[in-house]
């Protein structure tokens, strides 16, 4: 975990040509190496629970550092351009399970989201992946900062309702809060 800004943190490593067979599709062990490329920078910088901002300034980071990694990957397009498959499937499912575990410590209470903290997770780690793979879709890719910002704003709006405390209201039928 390092505290280096986020406009300098290092993005992952070029990666070698894909090595597509007849098909056309990265085989599983290539799809592994690049999630684990796109983790490894997420993790790098990952300024931590403390964060200056807290919870949304971290996930700001990680979404932004994920989406720009993958932005400048060379086989995003490649990934990005298929159907899921069950590797894919996988690290998207462990990502939302990590947001929903982040999101649920973050708001710091008991009190159940509605819909809850694993599917607000689900549906924004989605949503991230949709924007970049859009991204890949078009003719003339937009800049990346826009991709960037499109991911973190669709995610934040998703997630951002599970850390607001419930208002109680007043039940005129009960006559009680």
């Amino acid at each position: 975990m390092t505290t280096q800004p986020l406009e300098t943190a290092p993005m992952a490593p070029t990666a070698p040509a894909p090595r597509t067979g007849i098909t056309g599709q990265l085989d599983d062990t290539e799809l592994t190496g690049y999630f684990a490329e796109l983790a490894a920078a997420v993790e790098q910088a990952d300024p931590g629970p403390a964060a200056r901002g807290g919870w949304e300034e971290r996930e700001r980071v990680r979404v932004s550092v994920w989406v720009r990694t993958a932005y400048e990957h060379p086989l995003s397009a490649a990934v990005f351009g298929r159907p899921i498959g069950p590797v894919a499937h996988e690290v998207r499912a462990g990502q939302a399970a990590e947001l929903g575990f982040r999101t649920d410590v973050g708001r710091g209470r008991a009190v159940p989201a509605k819909p809850s903290a694993e599917v607000r997770a689900v549906a924004a780690v989605a949503a991230m992946w949709a924007v970049t793979a859009t991204a890949f879709g078009t003719a003339a890719r937009p800049p990346r900062e826009r991709v960037v910002a499109d991911a973190w704003t669709v995610v934040r709006e998703t997630i951002a309702p599970a850390l607001v405390p419930e208002i109680p209201t007043y039940s005129w039928t009960r006559g009680t809060w």
